[in-house]
């Protein structure tokens, strides 16, 4: 059997020998590269690490923002921009501005119906700019377009949510929308290369006009659809949840009773006038007084109402 014992120092000796006459090269190495060729490696492998810890937090806050929005698909029909199950009875059309005071304040109710609504209603975002929140009102309606491009429906409700949470308001604008197109997890380069172009511009002036001819002359103004009837109903102002349910109860009230109506005047019964009706879904009626008539105007807010709703006019 071959004895290595003796050989041992020997072999340790030709191994350190081996690694500094490695590192004696490198270090020759680099500095006939005037000291930059180790510097630039570090450098190389500090950047690596820092770009890869930002991508690690940029999906964690992306993540956790998207998860806020649980209800938007990713596309939509003709490119809408809509919040909700695109099945759902009823669409609150709402035009706003991203600098409107009134529409951040909205923002959370018209979200909260729909997510407690079990798909029957669905929230449908109109640009409404106002003239005296430009450029800042018209620049974040683009980027959120151009956000959209990149990151779908569903991005384009993030990114609005994130612009209401960090926009001075009244025109202030969002300090780097750049940068919060970067930090939602959006190509910055593309960013920056649609808001350069025009192709958004069309569908922004196409909104405006569509609220101009609403009588929409302030912000948030929100058209509430029937989506089976076709019945709508203009609600003014950034009203409370109380005010758009009660014009989607007295819809259905009013499309049920009328239904009932025809049932009865075929079966050759007395018309019950939506008394009944009225009663099973609303709880009152035939017990406790007459059921309400459908309005064709917004619902009148309490005084504590109307000192909390309130509207941006042009």
């Amino acid at each position: 059997m071959l004895n290595l014992k003796p050989l041992i120092p020997a072999i340790a000796i030709s191994v350190v020998l081996s690694q500094v006459a490695t590192f004696g090269g490198l270090a020759a190495f680099n500095a006939l590269q005037g000291g930059r060729y180790l510097d630039d490696k570090v450098a190389a492998a500090v950047d690596d690490l820092i770009v890869q810890r930002e991508l690690k937090e940029i999906e964690a806050y992306a993540s956790a923002q998207y998860a806020r929005y649980p209800n938007a698909v990713d596309t939509v029909p003709n490119d809408a921009r809509v919040y909700g199950d695109l099945k759902a009875r009823f669409t609150l059309a709402e035009f706003s501005d991203m600098e409107c005071p009134y529409c951040k304040r909205l923002h959370p109710t018209m979200k909260e119906i729909v997510d407690r609504s079990n798909g029957a209603v669905n929230w449908q975002w109109r640009h409404l700019p106002l003239q005296f929140h430009n450029p800042a009102a018209h620049d974040e309606a683009k980027t959120s377009e151009c956000f959209a491009e990149q990151k779908g429906n569903k991005g384009f409700w993030v990114f609005l949510d994130q612009v209401f949470e960090l926009s001075a308001g009244n025109g202030g604008g969002v300090k780097d929308l750049p940068a919060l197109a970067k930090r939602l997890g959006g190509d910055k380069a593309k960013f920056n290369e649609c808001m350069a172009s025009e192709r958004h511009k069309d569908r922004i002036n196409e909104h405006m006009l569509m609220g101009e001819k609403i009588g929409a002359t302030g912000t948030p103004a929100t058209m509430v659809i029937d989506n089976l009837t076709g019945e709508k109903e203009f609600v003014k102002g950034a009203q409370p949840a109380s005010a758009f349910i009660t014009v989607m109860k007295k819809m259905m009230v009013s499309e049920r009773a009328d239904a009932q109506a025809d049932e009865q005047k075929q079966k050759g019964e007395q018309v019950d006038g939506g008394a009944v009706v009225s009663e099973q879904i609303l709880g009152y009626g035939a017990r406790g007084g007459a059921a309400p008539v459908a309005e064709k105007t917004a619902p009148v807010a309490t005084a504590d109402e109307e000192h909390d709703a309130g509207t941006d006019e042009q």
